[in-house]
């Protein structure tokens, strides 16, 4: 059933209705990672039979940068336990990434026995961490960029992933120690790399590695998709998952996620061989010039956020005009609040409200919040936030949706009048009590 009635509690929109995943079993590893966002194994009660590995504090990850990436992920020899991935895993993690490994979280090694799993696992977890990011009640919530999947595995877990190639919600792959040669393995074979639609790394460890020659036949058959042949000479089929932090594989693989998807400039490693922070590792790669493979995410730059403010703000019950030619009309009053930032702080006044369009048939509402701020030296503001929302239905899949953009108008002779030359954008958070309004400048 559609959920409307949390639209009638918002700012210049909504409340969210805050809540949290269910965490029911925790493992640190690596003391969280060499990263940014220090990170730590969980199992989550809704996906038992997967590992989580995630910065702990997915609210602050998600504030300094943005959503966070996902990556699926199959383990060597199809295992139902990526704990001889572990560190690799928990280091990509902390740089800010979702990992959703196949296989119920395992304390030691010899906690128990290894079962192999199903050859399209990785669906569950798709499908899981897609619910997520729709769901409100979830620690996932509009922190995890599903347009930003990769998928990859090591060994057998390599044939899982491009068991699943064809499934469109994939924008990378990562195959570690793999490659499917003349080989079935997993539902997997060589008639599964026509289904590659992305960009695809192999990763391997040099000639002693089993899957040496097959990831040689598969980067030589691969014609329609940029890939690129890493290989780590003397690793072994093993790679360097023993090594604190994962090791070398490790930053291989974070350093080829951030191109993809951070829109960090590691094309010197990985189109033009400057490998002098890998040591032992050679590298070739084709494709990235044809149209569809025109995938180096550098050609055009998204621009920057720079952070202005947040504001806390409160509201009172919504009033409703009912229907109007150009949707149903609702009034929500705003009756205060607070706001700091790097370069201004005051509070938020009494008397302002947003005024909503809502179209049920299109799950969606147009907002319109005008209101009024004074900084603590006793200037006032005026802003204006328009946005929108939209819910998509339950069948739908695509995302839930709410963002806007305010103006603001600041004295001209004032310290703030630089307010009034910029673009800006804007997330709300649902707190205890307040709305939490991020405003970002756009450089």
């Amino acid at each position: 059933m559609m959920r409307k009635d949390y639209l009638t509690i918002l700012l210049f929109l909504f409340t969210l209705r805050v809540g949290y995943a269910q965490v029911i079993k925790t493992k640190l590893i690596d003391q969280g990672g060499s990263g940014n966002y220090p990170s730590i194994a969980v199992t989550e009660q809704s996906l038992p039979d997967f590992v989580v590995y995630r910065p702990e504090n997915i609210e602050k990850a998600a504030k300094q940068q943005g959503k966070l990436p996902i990556l699926v992920w199959a383990n060597g020899g199809c295992m139902n336990s990526s704990i001889h991935q572990e560190r690799l895993l928990s280091e990509i993690a902390s740089h800010g990434y979702i990992i959703v490994a196949i296989g119920t979280l395992q304390m030691t090694v010899e906690e128990r026995v290894h079962e192999s799993t199903p050859d399209d696992e990785l669906l569950k977890a798709l499908d899981w961490i897609a619910k997520q990011a729709r769901t409100q009640s979830s620690d996932y919530y509009d922190k995890v960029d599903l347009d930003k999947i990769a998928a990859g595995g090591h060994s057998c877990g390599g044939a899982q992933t491009l068991r699943i190639a064809y499934d469109p919600r994939i924008k990378t792959y990562l195959i570690l120690n793999a490659g499917m040669g003349n080989m079935t393995m997993a539902g997997a074979s060589s008639a599964s790399l026509p289904m590659l639609h992305a960009p695809i790394i192999y990763m391997i460890g040099g000639k002693t590695d089993i899957a040496y020659e097959n990831a040689v036949l598969d980067y030589d058959r691969i014609s329609h998709v940029p890939v690129v042949f890493a290989d780590h000479t003397t690793a072994g089929h093993g790679a360097t998952f023993s090594e604190e932090f994962g090791g070398s594989f490790a930053q291989m693989t974070i350093d080829w996620l951030d191109w993809q998807f951070k829109n960090k400039d590691n094309s010197h490693i990985f189109l033009n061989n400057d490998l002098s922070d890998y040591p032992g590792w050679t590298m070739k790669a084709k494709g990235f010039e044809t149209e569809t493979g025109n995938t180096a995410p550098l050609e055009f730059t998204p621009p920057a956020l720079e952070f202005v403010c947040e504001l806390q703000v409160t509201i009172d019950e919504p009033m409703s005009l009912g229907a109007t030619p150009h949707g149903d009309r609702v009034i929500i009053p705003i009756t205060g609040g607070t706001f700091s930032g790097p370069k201004m702080k005051g509070v938020v006044l009494n008397g302002g409200a947003d005024y909503q369009y809502r179209h049920l048939d299109l799950n969606r509402t147009e907002v319109n919040a005008i209101y009024t701020i004074k900084t603590d030296d006793g200037v006032l503001i005026h802003v204006r936030n328009t946005g929108l929302i939209h819910e998509p239905s339950e069948e739908s899949s695509e995302a839930f949706y709410f963002r806007a953009a305010p103006t603001f108008e600041a004295p001209i002779d004032s310290k703030y009048a630089w307010l009034n030359n910029a673009i800006y954008v804007c997330k709300p958070e649902g707190k205890d009590g307040y709305i939490s309004i991020q405003v970002w400048k756009v450089l």
